[in-house]
């Protein structure tokens, strides 16, 4: 199976978990998370080697937006069970339009939709005019990692 930005839009009970989260000081893609999946969330609890590892970016003119727990903001559209959810329009793109002037700055670029990541924890919110790029970066037993439990007894 592979991972990519449709999976992730289409594909249900499938659970993702924070591996890293960067803001980058650089051109093209500032916006840059690794997770860890699974369609068995224990997978996760366990930190068991066949959890997915998964590469997500955000292209230059993205906006970080936080978390829902930051701005209590609720959206209707988002109660579903995918692990990305795309909006075409949202609170958050209304009330960018009305104070962040989304809808005179770079229109050339297409239309500003709002997407939210759902992790085991959270969800993070991000605006942007394309869609993230998703890369299937394998299983963490094939990366390298190497998971060992000691028993203390």
């Amino acid at each position: 199976m592979a991972i990519d930005l449709k999976f992730l839009m289409t594909t249900e009970d499938y659970v993702l978990e924070t591996e890293t989260f960067q803001m980058k000081g650089v051109n093209y893609y500032p916006l840059e998370w690794t997770f860890f999946g699974a369609s068995n969330p224990t997978m996760l609890l366990t930190w068991d080697a066949g959890r997915d590892r998964i590469l997500i970016r955000f292209e230059q003119y993205a906006v970080f937006l936080g978390t829902i727990e930051d701005h209590s903001m609720h959206e209707e559209g988002l109660r579903n069970a995918y692990p990305i959810v795309k909006l075409k329009t949202s609170r958050f793109t209304r009330f960018a339009a009305e104070h962040m002037g989304t809808e005179r700055v770079n229109t050339e670029r297409g239309t500003l939709a709002h997407y939210v990541i759902r992790t085991f924890e959270q969800e993070f919110h991000v605006l942007a005019y394309e869609d993230p790029i998703v890369e299937d970066l394998g299983k963490v037993g094939d990366t390298g990692v190497v998971v060992e439990i000691v028993d203390e007894a």
